[in-house]
């Protein structure tokens, strides 16, 4: 008897088993799912949405502990740095990364004038912050990738002597 059918006048031939080439493949792509399923599952991996909490989380941990700061008056963040040597570093990057587009006098140019009460995007060390670090949509770039967080906070502390 004949392996060939016709169907319809299609020719059908059943095979008996897949291409060896499809059979490799599938394999290798089983033993990677199960592998990158057991890596991400065992290996403390969390979702965005975590991530995202854990990092509001420290934002907010970092917010309190600068209205500490500013309510005790004496001058001081985290780790013992005083707030004018961050003043002093914010001011340098100021005039290197923001002065094209703020304005030496920070009064605004192609960006905002920084020596308003209130911001677009809000004046809390947070809001700042993220709109230093994230960029904001119509022409502020993110800065997260060039300059180092410390950097970012002293940028903020800078800001927020603006008047």
């Amino acid at each position: 008897m004949s392996e060939q059918h016709e169907y319809d006048g299609i020719k059908y031939r059943e095979e008996k088993s897949s291409p060896g080439a499809f059979r490799i493949l599938f394999t290798v792509l089983a033993v990677w799912g199960v592998i990158f399923m057991g890596y991400y599952l065992f290996s403390g991996w969390s979702s965005q949405s975590e991530a995202d909490a854990a990092k509001k989380a420290r934002d907010s941990q970092k917010q309190i502990a600068h209205k500490a700061v500013e309510a005790t008056g004496t001058g001081y963040v985290g780790g013992g740095h005083k707030v004018e040597t961050y003043v002093a570093v914010g001011k340098k990057l100021y005039s290197t990364l923001c002065v094209g587009c703020h304005g030496e006098s920070a009064k605004g140019g192609v960006g905002p004038d920084l020596t308003l009460s209130k911001y677009k995007y809000g004046k809390s060390r947070l809001d700042i912050t993220k709109t230093i670090s994230e960029g904001r949509p119509g022409g502020m770039p993110a800065f997260s990738s060039q300059i180092k967080p410390e950097d970012v906070e002293s940028l903020v502390e800078f800001v927020l002597t603006l008047k």
